[in-house]
């Protein structure tokens, strides 16, 4: 199926309608064509077609491709978004994968419910995508490279071009006489993505001239593994879920491959970037370690830990915050990983409002020698006894948020996320203050 138009709009009526389309436009050949293209369909598509372009502010001519898309966007008769981020890659980051983040970022806060993103990648860029994917080692879902559609915020994100050449689409667009942006850095072939294009594609189409068509379909075989081996880690959760830790025991029972599939499965449901082959044969060896060791295996973006026969998946915890006071209806942000605070005013519940200061509360955290009593409870014990009797895991217990007045008295008031004490407990109908420890790892 060569490109046209009319192919074009076959693929989207296969795809859910939508009451708006956005195309990601860069102002380059794939993002122009597919704008062009959609324009003359434009009556026709069951939503109104509008494009978002992101300016990175990374090269110099930048603001020039913006105004170049504006104009252009203006003479079709689309409206255009124009959307401006700063890239900053963390460390260990590539720049051209920072700005990639920002800009689905970017993107996404146009879409509203059931829109639909529409992007420029093609037959060839998926053959790149799926030749990187095995030379960096990847998995079944590594080499299913980019499905052509996906989930996006609210709405759906596309890529209909991917039945298409980027010889069709340059024969199309020079048959229109499109104007475009040539990117400089495209030609850098010092990135992998660009060396492979120049140096290896021309080769390996010279000799299967149907290799982006061949490889696209070895992708979607991918693909599909990809979907069973999904299903069958669910059905190994459901075993064991819902919850947020993943028990030891259910690795034990089943085949390595299999383990692995299921701890994939449980750390994509808690959000967190998946480790590389060695760290998850790392986290496998010491899930079986001493019963008496608390083993920590860690990776950009997550730590897994084991404790009591379970294992727990989170972001790399930051140190415990200093001190500080909270007061009532002021949500504080405690670092990644670890939450926020917050005093919400009840009656007869949590703390006795009047011990809450003109400043507010104190907020501390473990040195060693506290000592409460739980309410219910009938005795007052040091704090490491019942957090040792309440199983809380050990990494957890130096960043438990302490509660105090606003003095420097020694009395402790409540444990966030655990209990408040006795004699500072709200009585039925008084003025009171719940603690609320809004979204903290499991703490047991």
């Amino acid at each position: 199926m060569s490109f046209s138009p009319e192919n074009l709009l076959e693929i989207l009526r296969g795809l859910p309608a939508a009451p708006r389309y956005w195309v990601a436009f860069s102002g380059g050949l794939d993002s122009t064509v597919l704008l062009h293209a959609l324009t003359e369909n434009k009556t026709v598509l069951p939503g109104q077609l509008r494009a978002a372009h992101v300016n990175h502010h990374i090269h110099r001519d930048a603001a020039h491709w913006q105004t170049h898309c504006e104009r252009l966007c203006a003479s079709l008769g689309v409206p255009l978004e124009s959307q401006s981020v700063e890239v900053r890659p963390a460390k260990g980051e590539s720049l051209e994968a920072a700005a990639r983040e920002e800009r689905y970022r970017a993107l996404e806060s146009l879409l509203q419910p059931g829109d639909m993103l529409l992007t420029a990648q093609h037959a060839d860029d998926q053959l790149e995508t799926f030749l990187l994917q095995a030379l960096r080692g990847a998995g079944v879902r590594g080499l299913a490279a980019m499905p052509l559609t996906a989930p996006f915020g609210g709405g759906l994100l596309a890529r209909p071009l991917l039945a298409f050449t980027r010889e069709e689409l340059e024969t199309w667009a020079r048959g229109r006489k499109l104007a475009r942006i040539e990117d400089p850095s495209n030609a850098d072939r010092s990135l992998d993505r660009n060396y492979l294009r120049h140096e290896v594609l021309l080769l390996l189409k010279a000799r299967w001239p149907s290799a982006a068509a061949t490889v696209g379909r070895s992708a979607r075989h991918a693909a599909e593994a990809a979907e069973m081996l999904k299903a069958m880690a669910a059905e190994d959760w459901s075993h064991h879920g819902p919850g947020e830790t993943l028990p030891v025991a259910a690795l034990e029972r089943l085949p390595e491959p299999r383990a692995r599939n299921l701890v994939r499965y449980w750390l994509e449901l808690r959000g967190l970037p998946l480790p590389p082959s060695h760290k998850l044969a790392e986290l496998l060896r010491q899930a079986g370690a001493a019963e008496d060791r608390n083993p920590c295996v860690d990776w950009e973006g997550a730590e897994v830990r084991r404790f009591g026969g379970q294992l727990y998946a989170q972001r790399p915890l930051p140190p415990s915050p200093g001190e500080f006071l909270l007061k009532p209806g002021v949500v504080r942000d405690l670092g990644e990983g670890l939450g926020a605070l917050q005093l919400v005013p009840v009656a007869g519940e949590g703390i006795r409002a009047a011990l809450c200061g003109r400043e507010g509360l104190r907020v501390a955290f473990r040195s060693g020698g506290e000592s409460c009593r739980p309410a219910g409870k009938a005795h007052a014990r040091p704090l490491k006894k019942w957090l040792q009797e309440m199983h809380v895991v050990p990494w957890l217990r130096d960043r438990l948020p302490l509660i105090y007045s606003e003095g420097a008295g020694p009395e402790l008031l409540a444990v966030a996320g655990l209990f408040a004490c006795e004699p500072h407990l709200a009585a039925p109908g008084e003025a009171g203050l719940r603690i609320e420890w809004l979204g903290h790892p499991p703490l047991n």
